[in-house]
């Protein structure tokens, strides 16, 4: 931090989390592990580079770097303390065609509320930095470009509750309203003319809840699907435009995994279901995959299978775990996924008293030819990380932790191993066969799509 207020906030975080570190390492010393190899130095300089890497940095400020470790870049300058105000920076999100970021600057008093919030798209090496959007009563929580990354469309929450979608062209100018409600999902049409939405949840409960296509080549127009939406959150446009993916309710009233055709037309029944459902296509269409878990559950963990949508009869459940959030590898060959690891007690209690948790993550990398997964690293996540995760089904539809190459993802935390190691952002081999890689301090980092 530049200012003396932020530099004791920054301290303090960093005692927390080393804190938290040094007791995960210890509870964590007698975790299975196979051997790895160590990272080499030489490595770093000479491997091929595949994109680049965009995280929030310890300071709050947007950051690319490669995953080397090597041109790291500073988008952001101005994030810190100063006049009673503190500044940082959030949602930072690559483009499709990867030459521009998207991210949002919020401008707090010393007290925590929110005064201001920003938008702002950039190049990918910080210069053409342009205020798309500026607000004192819409706060953005969520950002998600379309498909040409001509514009970009944004989730608002005001203070008094409510949600509004949004869109603005990547050079500036006036935002155009969209749509309101909440909880509120989306996926553009692969084609950027139209945008499926789910507002309201599930119908049995929340008889407002609705899916509607939103033209907006020029004037908004809304379009109602006659399908009732069931537990679900984000609906899901195949990659090459032709199909998508939901959950409804069927004629006879069962709730049901959807495949239906580019205009919302139902196709086939993929799955019946019991309680809700996260899902999301591989990147050339050609499978799904999906979590299922229970009703009395608020999160969506369960169970992780692959199908071929022409052919769900032939569905087998790949991992029976517990699955968290799942992202597909851009060549759709594997899909990386979480399983959640909570240990308790621990020796020190928390702010109320109770005996704190400690959440890990496994890891895994799912090879969809064979069925078979491995292990890859259990790590503490980030904060931050953490709260991508319930979404992940909305989240990787605008981000993703895969390299362009498909042999390395992103993580924010830290590995745990046998030696002290730096919170922050880590490059990890898909293969499971090298240590983890530190790359720099910071809570939330996502790689480019190319």
């Amino acid at each position: 931090m530049k200012h003396e207020a932020g530099e004791k906030q920054g301290l303090k975080r960093r005692v927390y989390w080393s804190g938290v570190v040094a007791l995960a390492l210890l509870m964590t010393a007698c975790l299975p592990g196979g051997g790895k190899v160590p990272q080499d130095p030489l490595l770093r300089s000479l491997e091929r580079k595949s994109g680049l890497i965009v995280y929030i940095g310890a300071d709050g400020n947007i950051y690319t770097i490669d995953q080397g470790g090597g041109n790291q870049t500073a988008v952001t300058t101005d994030a810190g303390s100063a006049d009673g105000k503190v500044d940082a920076y959030q949602f930072p999100t690559w483009s499709p065609d990867a030459q521009k970021l998207a991210f949002a600057k919020v401008s707090r008093t010393s007290g925590g509320a929110v005064e201001t919030a920003r938008v702002y798209t950039a190049e990918r090496d910080g210069t053409g930095l342009v205020e798309a959007y500026v607000s004192d009563k819409q706060f953005p929580i969520y950002l998600y470009w379309s498909p040409d990354s001509q514009r970009l469309s944004f989730l608002t929450s005001a203070a008094a509750g409510g949600m509004m979608l949004q869109v603005v062209p990547a050079q500036g100018g006036e935002a155009l309203v969209l749509d309101a409600g909440a909880p509120y999902y989306w996926t553009w049409a692969p084609d950027g003319q139209s945008i499926l939405v789910h507002v309201g949840g599930a119908t049995k409960s929340q008889p407002r809840a609705r899916l509607s296509f939103l033209s907006i080549n020029g004037e908004v127009i809304e379009e109602g699907l006659a399908l009732r939406p069931t537990e679900f959150q984000a609906p899901a446009w195949s990659p090459d435009g032709n199909q998508l993916l939901l959950a409804a309710e069927t004629e006879d009233g069962d709730r049901a995994f959807m495949l239906t055709d580019s205009s919302g037309g139902p196709k086939s029944v993929l799955k019946l279901l019991d309680g809700s459902i996260a899902f999301g296509w591989s990147p050339d269409s050609k499978r799904v995959a999906y979590i299922t878990g229970n009703s009395d559950q608020q999160l969506t963990i369960g169970p992780l299978t692959v199908l071929d949508p022409e052919k769900p009869a032939e569905a087998k459940t790949t991992v029976q775990d517990d699955v968290f959030a799942f992202f597909w590898s851009p060549d759709g060959q594997e899909v990386a996924f979480f399983v959640p690891r909570v240990i308790r007690p621990t020796p020190e209690p928390n702010q109320s008293g109770q005996p704190q948790q400690i959440l890990l993550l496994q890891l895994h990398v799912l090879d969809v030819k064979s069925g078979e997964s491995r292990e890859v690293t259990t790590f503490l996540p980030t904060r931050e990380f953490v709260n991508v995760l319930p979404y992940f089904d909305q989240y990787q539809l605008s981000t993703t932790i895969w390299s362009p190459d498909s042999k390395n993802v992103v993580l924010s935390g830290y590995p745990v191993g046998n030696q002290p190691q730096e919170l922050g952002v880590w490059v990890v081999a898909a293969s499971g066969n090298l240590e983890p890689r530190y790359l720099t301090e910071g809570p939330l980092a996502f790689w480019s799509w190319k």
